[in-house]
């Protein structure tokens, strides 16, 4: 079967019965109803089958900087995947020509069902767990038995971009996985030095940090307990109802680590900024995780439709008007009516986050002197209309891909410089520090110093260190 040409106003999927099955690709409501509700796009929805994961914990680091939870790590989020039913590879305290020797073992595997799977069908998670740093603007994760503050660090260590990443292939519009559990064991480390620096997730890609620039990741020292952030999400994954999507699934978990290091924090009464997880991410559509018990659960009628007498098509339909909202305020509007008129439904992890994110997405609106009208544009093709929808939930990577759109003219849209600088502003204040960086640029070269310097700064101080070719005021 064969997929029916969409509607240029809105991104729906008109697959049914075997079609849909075959890609992983779960069908949105009747399109009469999502009409009904909204002549906005409605995003696809992926349920991968095939999956795969490479797991790495490097343990043994020299000069007591070894990480006690590292294996326990591997071992916990291995159980939580293969209950997913992913096919997992595990390996533990590997050196620089192992970690290279299975990440060129894995892509080969990945490239090979990539051939014969479908579009959506394929997700793939690397998890990494050991020494990490940044060095004029590169990521690098450390090898077992070198230590990561040493000279030998920066020649021994695999560059994350151009070495882990690229080795997870993947055919859009699937999805591979980033988790890079860097964690640092002395807090003290001087910045710029041991912070991982913003990037660019590639096309088809989340990869999540264990924590931001400016912020310890700090393990246990304890064999038996995981680190904070693999605990979180762990936890997290244990609990997923297969309709939450992944990417805020990672949402959820962030805030918990947070609470769980604040928690530790507030024992040892240290003082400094609790680790806060950070993730980028640029997928077309929402990925949700799910078995073949979840994939049985799905069938049943959503938990909450009592509320209105059983009627589920009722509780759909408010959905389906809140996935289509492009207004901040009303957003949030949408959902706590939501939340009362139908608790404890599926979507209720769903309702948090997107409210969380649009009250993040409205104080950046506020802080960047923006008009609403800038969100309700009839214009762009089905990428640009799912960048919309993501950015007005806080998304700072696809607020930065529509001021890119604009200033390429491309995904529908013609060049325009006031709407580069305007979405730029937006996703710096989103906590986008390459777009920061880039607004700098463009005030740099149209002489107004002053705003060039302040974004300059809040680049800095968002976590991107920009390339050793580019200038910088010396913050």
């Amino acid at each position: 079967m064969t997929k029916a040409a969409p509607n240029s106003a809105r991104r729906g999927l008109v697959f049914a019965g075997g079609a849909a099955a075959a890609l992983g690709i779960l069908p949105t409501v009747p399109e009469c109803l999502a009409q009904s509700a909204s002549a906005e796009p409605i995003q696809d929805i992926y349920a991968p089958r095939t999956k795969f994961a490479l797991l790495i914990g490097n343990r043994d680091y020299p000069n007591r900087k070894d990480i006690a939870p590292a294996h326990k790590n591997v071992r916990d989020i291995k159980e939580v995947l293969e209950y997913y039913e992913f096919k997992v590879r595990d390996y533990r305290d590997l050196d620089a020509l192992g970690m290279a020797r299975v990440l060129a073992e894995f892509g080969a595997e990945l490239r090979a069902a990539g051939d014969s799977a479908l579009p959506g069908s394929v997700a793939v998670v690397f998890y990494f767990c050991g020494h990490g740093f940044q060095s004029s603007g590169r990521n690098y994760l450390v090898p077992a038995g070198v230590d990561p503050s040493s000279e030998k660090a920066l020649s021994s260590s695999l560059r994350l971009n151009e070495d882990i990443l690229v080795a997870l292939p993947q055919r859009y519009p699937g999805i591979s996985i980033a988790l890079i559990d860097a964690c640092r064991t002395d807090p003290t480390i001087r910045r710029g030095v041991d912070d991982f620096n913003q990037i660019t997730a590639p096309e088809g890609m989340l990869v999540f940090f264990a924590t931001r620039a400016g912020r310890p990741a700090l393990a246990p020292i304890s064999p038996d307990r995981n680190t904070f952030f693999a605990g979180a999400l762990i936890d997290v994954l244990r609990d997923a109802n297969g309709v939450t999507p992944i990417d805020d699934l990672f949402r959820i978990a962030a805030i918990e680590c947070q609470t769980r290091v604040k928690s530790e924090f507030d024992k040892v009464k240290l003082t400094i900024p609790p680790q806060f997880p950070e993730s980028t991410g640029n997928l077309r559509g929402r990925f949700v995780i799910r078995n073949r018990q979840l994939e049985l659960r799905r069938g049943r009628p959503g938990k909450g439709a009592a509320v209105f007498g059983g009627d589920s098509s009722l509780l759909e339909q408010r959905w389906q008007v809140i996935q289509a909202s492009l207004r901040p305020t009303r957003l949030i509007r949408l959902c706590e009516q939501f939340e009362k008129d139908f608790p404890g439904s599926e979507y209720e992890q769903q309702i948090r986050v997107t409210i969380a994110g649009a009250r993040q997405a409205l104080d950046s609106q506020r802080s960047a002197d923006l008009s609403g009208d800038l969100f309700e544009e009839r214009t762009g093709d089905r990428d640009y209309r799912d960048d919309l929808i993501k950015a007005l939930r806080g998304d700072k990577d696809a607020a930065h891909r529509i001021a890119l759109a604009y200033r390429e003219g491309k995904a529908g849209v013609a060049q325009n410089t006031r709407r580069t600088e305007q979405w730029l502003r937006f996703a710096a204040e989103l906590g986008n520090g390459i777009a920061s960086w880039e607004l700098s640029e463009i005030y740099n070269q149209s002489g107004q110093v002053g705003d060039a310097a302040r974004f300059e700064k809040k680049a800095l101080d968002l976590g991107y260190r920009p390339p050793p070719r580019l200038a910088t005021r010396g913050y």
